[in-house]
């Protein structure tokens, strides 16, 4: 969770992942206009449960997707890979966002760093 909400923190996030409902929003309306709340806390075995039983009550405006859960394991049409393959050709990140996204995973924001620290102690 801690990286899938950090991600919206990031300048390079917002300027690679332009195309998203939710990324174009916070462009437009600025961060300022969001807020992140908890509604319920689910153990793993729950989680997709708890996310449905939200997403039912709530309809939330930004979650694209009626149904919770998430695409891992999901198989793309032939169809549908060309369409993504000639979408992607020839797209490359600037350099400026290159730069950006190596800065914001440095040091302290490494998402690797707190889960080594976890681990060690």
């Amino acid at each position: 969770m801690y990286l899938r909400i950090s991600d919206y923190y990031q300048n390079w996030y917002l300027l690679s992942r332009s195309n998203l409902y939710i990324v174009r929003a916070l462009s437009k309306y600025g961060l300022k206009n969001f807020s992140l709340v908890i509604l319920e806390y689910f153990d793993s075995e729950s989680l997709i449960y708890g996310e449905q039983k939200w997403i039912d009550l709530l309809k939330p405006e930004y979650n694209l997707s009626p149904t919770a859960g998430n695409t891992k394991g999901y198989k793309h049409t032939i169809e549908s890979i060309e369409r993504i393959r000639e979408a992607s050709l020839g797209r490359k990140h600037t350099e400026q966002v290159r730069q950006a996204m190596s800065d914001s995973r440095k040091g302290e924001n490494n998402p690797f760093l707190v889960k080594n620290m976890m681990i060690n102690h």
